[in-house]
C-alpha cells in the first residue's frame, strides 16, 4: 500500500508540474514583450514589410517628459512629422545671443504647451494633471490624462485630422480588420496610427496609455510600438491579437481605440 501511494504521489505532482508548465509557457508567449533592439526584435524589423512609420516618427521621437503626458508626446512626434520642415519657430524654445538677435526654434518640443486656451474647453489642464478633480464624472473624482475621444478632439485643435475607431468588440474578425488597418497606414507616408491601450494587459508597465505604431510584421503577426513611456519601457514588439485585446478596454465610459492621423 505504501509503494501505490508514493507512486500516485508522484504521478499527481508529476500531472501537475505538467499542467503549470503548460499555463506558464502559453501565458508568457502569449502576452511576452519583445524590445524592439532585442535579436529578434531586429529580425522583426528586418522582414517586416510595413515599417515606412518608423523611418517617419522615430526622426521625431521624444518621451513623455513625465507620467501623464503619453498624449502630448505622441501627439508632437506626430505632429513634427505632419508639418516638417514648414513648422514655425517656437518662442518658448528659441536663445537671444548677446547681440540682440535669435537662434530660431522651428520644432514642436513643448509637451506643457499642447496644452493651452482653446484645449481647456475640451478638458481642464488642471485636471489632465491631477491637481483638480474632474466636474463632468459623478461624483466628482480626479481623471488625470486623456481619454481617446478628448485627445483627438485636441488634435483637432493643432490642425491634425484624424478617424477615431474604438474597439468594442474582440473577436477574430476584428483582429483581422486591424491587419488591414495596419497595411494600409504604416507604408502611407501621409497617416500615422496612435493607439490607446491597457498596457497590463501586454504586461508592460504601464496602465492606460498612448503610443504611436510603426511597423507591423506578418510573419510574427507583430507591432512596433513607439512607446513614449521611456521611463517605464523600451519601444517593444507585441502580437496583434494581444494589442486588440489591450484596446478592448473601458477607460471611464468608453473603450479605448485607436486613431489614424493626417494633416
Amino acid at each position: 500500500m505504501t509503494f501505490i501511494a508514493k507512486s500516485s504521489q508522484k504521478l499527481f505532482r508529476f500531472k501537475f508540474f505538467g499542467i503549470f508548465l503548460f499555463l506558464f509557457l502559453n501565458f508568457s508567449s502569449a502576452f511576452a514583450l519583445e524590445i524592439w533592439n532585442s535579436e529578434q526584435g531586429i529580425a522583426k524589423f528586418n522582414s517586416s514589410q510595413y515599417k515606412n512609420d518608423f523611418f517617419q516618427l522615430a526622426n521625431f521621437y521624444q518621451a513623455q517628459k513625465n507620467p501623464l503626458y503619453c498624449s502630448s508626446a505622441s501627439a508632437l512626434i506626430v505632429k513634427n512629422a505632419l508639418f516638417y520642415p514648414e513648422i514655425p519657430s517656437q518662442n518658448s524654445s528659441e536663445t537671444i545671443k548677446p547681440d540682440g538677435t535669435k537662434i530660431l526654434f522651428p520644432l514642436y518640443i513643448s509637451q506643457d504647451e499642447f496644452f493651452n486656451d482653446k484645449t481647456e474647453t475640451i478638458k481642464e489642464k488642471s485636471v489632465i494633471d491631477f491637481q483638480k478633480k474632474s466636474t463632468t464624472l459623478s461624483p466628482n473624482d480626479y481623471d488625470p490624462g486623456l481619454n481617446l475621444s478628448d485627445f483627438a478632439k485636441i488634435l483637432k485643435i493643432h490642425k491634425i485630422k484624424y478617424k477615431i475607431y474604438h474597439q468594442t468588440e474582440l473577436n477574430e474578425n476584428e483582429i483581422n480588420k486591424f491587419r488591414d488597418v495596419l497595411k494600409n497606414i504604416l507604408n502611407d507616408k501621409n497617416k500615422f496610427l496612435i493607439a490607446n491601450f491597457d498596457g497590463k494587459i501586454l504586461q508592460a508597465k504601464t496602465n492606460g496609455h498612448i503610443s504611436p505604431i510603426v511597423a507591423f510584421d506578418e510573419i510574427s503577426d507583430s507591432i512596433l510600438i513607439l512607446d513614449v513611456a521611456l521611463h517605464k519601457n523600451q519601444w517593444y514588439w507585441v502580437k496583434v491579437g494581444d494589442f486588440v485585446k489591450a484596446m478592448n478596454t473601458i477607460d471611464g465610459k468608453s473603450f479605448r481605440g485607436y486613431l489614424i492621423v493626417w494633416r
